[in-house]
């Protein structure tokens, strides 16, 4: 006789197979926020965006999202943050990358294709970090989190975005949710790209370009070192996954790092190799990395994201990554013991906190 084991309130699943199906499986729903209240901030933003949204509102807000960003055309969004990210980095001096280009150029360069004026590019980029940090929705508890700049934040995104008119609600949505999911999760795909090709085997990290497409690199950083490490789905009904019962209301927390490096569907996952993901040498018979979701609801940036991303990290990669500064210790940074690569604080996120460049940048654009 078998007996099935128990359902929990939280159960954490790591297999690629289990968190796929979950994915795919419209019984499980993301938690929702309380429904849009009158106002720009961040509680009415949360209640508005089809990120904490389920069924047909899902779907129509996303909708309108895919739309937008559809609308876009990846080769100029790469151009333009290859362009502004050697702006940034020209004359060789040291710049943190993490403060000066990760977030603020994938950010601006979406904000004004995405109808914000030029000239109110930076004072968005800074709300839209803001908002990103006020993003997620309160704890359990009911207790909100500390959100006067976030809610804030939606008010100058408000003002840039309607040009001295109020915009239409569904439309300042759709951009801020947007512009927020383009923030920290391309920055930490920014700084771990370029700290994974930075610990490359000598000789390996200088002749990338040859061996490697930056699409090869950002799929395997993707898979290796994903930004977002977490996501959480409610059961609506009684339902299985990974071999459990889950009860109706149950949280099942899907490990996405955990999954993509589960061995059935990456061979020796734990090894950093782009050369997987070059034509031909991936079979996604059993789905590739699942870092921009799957299933139901995947992310609808990801090709926007994709070509921001490649655009820093190949105008980035014409440099070389520096230790902090400290007149008395220069330590290669590929010499510096990975546990002691700083990332910022979050239960859910990798983004290095700080990444130096030094060097001088090429004149070659994207490819």
């Amino acid at each position: 006789m078998t007996v099935d084991p128990p359902a929990v309130p939280e159960r954490r699943l790591i297999r690629h197979a289990d968190v796929r199906s979950v994915l795919a499986d419209p019984r499980f729903l993301v938690p929702a926020a309380p429904a849009a209240r009158p106002g720009t901030g961040m509680a009415w933003l949360r209640g508005a965006v089809s990120r904490f949204s389920n069924g047909a509102e899902h779907g129509r807000r996303r909708a309108r999202v895919t739309g937008m960003l559809g609308a876009l055309d990846p080769v100029r969004l790469r151009r333009e943050a290859f362009e502004r990210t050697g702006a940034e980095l020209a004359g060789g001096a040291r710049v943190d990358v993490m403060a000066r280009i990760a977030r603020r150029v994938p950010v601006g360069v979406l904000a004004t294709r995405l109808g914000v004026p030029e000239d109110r590019r930076e004072e968005v980029v800074a709300a839209v970090t803001a908002m990103a940090a006020a993003y997620h929705l309160p704890p359990a508890s009911g207790a909100a989190p500390a959100g006067d700049a976030g809610d804030a934040a939606v008010g100058v995104l408000a003002v840039a975005l309607g040009d001295g008119e109020e915009p239409e609600p569904g439309l300042l949505a759709a951009v801020a949710g947007a512009l927020i999911q383009a923030c920290d999760a391309t920055a930490g795909l920014v700084g771990n790209t370029l700290v994974a090709v930075a610990r490359l085997p000598a000789g390996w990290s200088a002749g990338w370009s040859a061996r490697w497409p930056v699409e090869a690199l950002l799929a395997e950083t993707l898979r290796w070192d994903p930004p977002v490490r977490l996501t959480r789905r409610v059961a609506a009904e009684d339902a299985a996954a990974g071999g459990v019962r889950v009860p109706a209301g149950a949280v099942l927390l899907l490990d996405l790092a955990a999954a993509n490096r589960d061995p059935d569907v990456f061979p020796d996952p734990d090894r950093f190799d782009p050369g997987r993901f070059l034509p031909g040498s991936f079979d996604p018979g059993g789905g590739g990395p699942l870092s921009f979701g799957s299933g139901i609801r995947p992310c609808p940036g990801e090709r926007a994201a994709l070509a921001l991303a490649a655009g820093v990290v190949e105008a980035a990669l014409a440099h070389r990554l520096a230790g902090p500064p400290n007149p008395h210790n220069q330590v290669p940074y590929k010499q510096i013991p990975h546990e002691q690569v700083p990332y910022e604080p979050s239960p859910n996120l990798r983004v290095p906190a700080h990444l130096y460049l030094e060097g001088t940048a090429t004149t070659e654009g994207p490819r």
